[in-house]
Formats: C-alpha cells, sequence, structure tokens
C-alpha cells in the first residue's frame, strides 16, 4: 500500500522534503547526510538503491489498483516520460498532458462533473514546475501555491494571446472551455459511468516554446561542463519531450531522465566532488536536472569516452552510452570482454569514420531500444544547432581576462 511505502525510509524521506517549507534546503540536507552514512557503510548504498527501486514498483502499482478501481481496466493512465498524468478527487478527476502531442486532456467522473472539471482545468493551467508541489502517484491535491511558475506558462495561452499565470486567468479560461465540453462512457468495474472531458492544444510553435523555457539554464549548464547547448536539448527532446515531471521505469526521473543509481550518481559526483545518488525530488527539479544532464554529458564526453579521437565520432557514442552506458556501446565495436573491451573498442572505433561509427551503432548496438535512441537524438538535435552558433558568438564578445 502506498501507507507501506510512506513508511519506508525512502518514502519518508519523500513525504519528508515534500512538506518542507524549503524543499530544495530539506532535500540537500538530507543528501549530505546520505554522503557521510555510504561513507560509513558502502554496503549501505547498495541496499538503499534497491530500495528506491523497489518503492518506485509499489508506488506504481498502488496506483494502478486504485485508478484500475474508479476508471475500470481499459482506462488506465500513467505518468510516462513524455506524458504528465495527475489523478485528483478521490482518483475521480485527472489531466493528461501528451507534451509530444501538444495535446491536453482534463476529465472527470465525479457526479459534480461541470464544478469538478472547471477546478481540474484551473489545477493543470497552474500546476507548478515545483516537485514538492506535485505527487504524480496519489490523488492528492497540487498545491497552488508554489512560487515557481506553472509547467504550462506559456505553452496555453488565452483568447487574447497571453499566458495564463493566476488564478483569475486560469478561471476564465476555464469557463469560456466548459461549454466545450463532451462526455463519453466506460466500464468500470462498478458498470458503466458516464465522463465529463474537453481538450485543447498548447500554442502552434510548442516545440520552440517548450525549449524557451529551458533555454537559460541548459546554456548556463551546456557552457560550465563544456557540451554542446543543441546536444543537451536534444537529449531532453528525445527522453522527456520537455516533461518537467516525468517519470519510467528504471527509474528515471526528470527532464533529461537521470537514474539516481547509474548517470545521477555519476553526474552529481562531477557537478558537487561528492559520491551521492540524488534524491527523486532533487532530479525533479528542472535546473537541477539539467545541471546533472550536462554534467553526465562532461563525463561521457571527457572522462569515459574521451580516447574517441574525431569528436563527431565520440558525440555519437556519448549519445549512445547516455542511454546504455560506455559498456555497451563497446559491444558493437568487438566481442572482447573486460578492459580488452575498451581497448579493441576504442582502436575499432578510431579505425572508422564518423559515418561508418554512426552506422555501426545502428546496426549492432546489442539493445533495438538504443540503436534507434542514436539517431532520434541526432535528428532532435539539429532542431538546436543555431543555439550552438550563440554561444561561439558570447564567447567571442566576452571581454579576455588580463
Amino acid at each position: 500500500s502506498l501507507l507501506n511505502v510512506a513508511n519506508r525510509s525512502s518514502g519518508k524521506n519523500l513525504v519528508k522534503i515534500a512538506s518542507s517549507k524549503d524543499a530544495k534546503a530539506t532535500a540537500k540536507a538530507m543528501l549530505e547526510h546520505k554522503r557521510e552514512v555510504w561513507k560509513d557503510d558502502p554496503l549501505q548504498l547498495v541496499r538503499d538503491l534497491r530500495e528506491a527501486k523497489r518503492d518506485y514498483e509499489k508506488l506504481r502499482e498502488a496506483l494502478i489498483g486504485n485508478v484500475k478501481k474508479k476508471w475500470g481496466k481499459k482506462e488506465i493512465r500513467l505518468p510516462e516520460r513524455k506524458t504528465y498524468v495527475k489523478y485528483t478527487k478521490e482518483y475521480k478527476s485527472r489531466a493528461i498532458v501528451n507534451f509530444e502531442q501538444g495535446e491536453i486532456s482534463v476529465e472527470t467522473l465525479d457526479d459534480k462533473a461541470e464544478a469538478s472539471l472547471k477546478n481540474a482545468i484551473i489545477s493543470t493551467l497552474l500546476t507548478p514546475e515545483d516537485p514538492a508541489s506535485v505527487d504524480v502517484f496519489s490523488d492528492s491535491a497540487v498545491n497552488l501555491n508554489s512560487k515557481s511558475s506553472p509547467f504550462l506558462l506559456g505553452l496555453v495561452l488565452d483568447d487574447a494571446g497571453k499566458e495564463i499565470a493566476t488564478p483569475d486567468s486560469a478561471a476564465s479560461f476555464a469557463g469560456k472551455l466548459l461549454p466545450t465540453a463532451r462526455t463519453r462512457k466506460i466500464q468500470t468495474e462498478n458498470g458503466e459511468k458516464s465522463v465529463r472531458f474537453v481538450t485543447f492544444a498548447m500554442v502552434a510553435n510548442f516545440e520552440d516554446k517548450k525549449a524557451q523555457k529551458y533555454l537559460q539554464p541548459v546554456r548556463k549548464y551546456a557552457k560550465q561542463y563544456n557540451v554542446s547547448p543543441s546536444l543537451v536539448l536534444g537529449v531532453i527532446k528525445s527522453e522527456s519531450s520537455f516533461n518537467p515531471h516525468a517519470v519510467s521505469g528504471a527509474p528515471a526521473y526528470g527532464l533529461m531522465q537521470l537514474v539516481p543509481t547509474s548517470g545521477g550518481r555519476e553526474a552529481y559526483r562531477r557537478a558537487k566532488n561528492q559520491d551521492i545518488a540524488p534524491s527523486t525530488n532533487y532530479l525533479f527539479d528542472p535546473e537541477n536536472n539539467i545541471e546533472l544532464g550536462a554534467a553526465y554529458l562532461s563525463v561521457l564526453t571527457y572522462d569515459q569516452l574521451d580516447r574517441v579521437d574525431d569528436r563527431t565520432s565520440r558525440d555519437y557514442c556519448v549519445i549512445s552510452a547516455y542511454n546504455t552506458g560506455p559498456s555497451n556501446v563497446m559491444r558493437a565495436f568487438t566481442d572482447a570482454k573486460g578492459k580488452q573491451r575498451f581497448e579493441q573498442g576504442f582502436q575499432r572505433i578510431n579505425s572508422l569514420s564518423p559515418a561508418q561509427v554512426f552506422q555501426t551503432l545502428r546496426e549492432k548496438l546489442p539493445y533495438e531500444e538504443t540503436r534507434n535512441y542514436l539517431p532520434t537524438v541526432n535528428t532532435n538535435r539539429k532542431r538546436y544547432y543555431s543555439i550552438d552558433k550563440t554561444i561561439v558568438a558570447d564567447d567571442n564578445n566576452s571581454p579576455s581576462t588580463p
């Protein structure tokens, strides 16, 4: 049950962070405490990581059970990498935001359909990016008192083309949307039920708007960790389609889908010089996630795959390794194991042209997901090449240091 998960140590940590007045400070303090514990007892780290995986699976199973009771087996919708799903009002209302398609739907099974639907629309529009304000695994109400901006700010505009950032503007938008509400029938465990719902779209140029929302931290951390902004943005688009509340079963969290136990830990070590597996709430924070994602790309580029001489070839390897790890990348080039895998892998890569490296990765990476991941990120990255040029221009215009 959710109560059992909450009573476990990692569950208690999430509750403590969510209820804190300063979630960032609380999360940071808890990470510092964990660091000291892991230093004294390395096996505790392994136990904590396994517990975090189990707790994620239990939370997901509990959510499935609660949704199934209200909506029926065929109507189960869960939060994913590119789709935000949030249940409220005893699981009778839900918002589904498809960041890839730019489509938003708000639905309710509640008897007081119009009032519940309006409240759910308002809550969806004003949902903050702040991870402490939203629990996607329960039906708890979204905390709309957060100081952070709504996660849909700029992606949905009112009739006058203005952003929706206040309760009044959200209520006005919801009021005008309600007359378009429709009804559909679903089969639940308690028989047939009526669902009242509305659908609306993000702005026409939502793909560009999504990237613009995070452009400042992307440029900041890409420059800090010496990776290209287009690569960071290409990874974000591929991993989450700019959904800051993205989750997946690894478990991975946030914009750049970092796994706390692997890439997240490597990145935190690079960024903070501390051996810590970052918490879920830490990774759900967009700026934290972008920093650690850029840091992990830096680890792959300059530490783990730095022996790939050609920079284009190295980028192809880095993109693949972001998804599957450097060792699996080497498996595309050699059957050797242990240290010889990397020795022979690097030799083989450096004997090939970038086009041949790309094709080898496409054909011989051990997993189909990763074979498809490389061309997806590479294509998405091209959309943002112009941003790389602005970084170069900024550097050229910066005053030289004496």
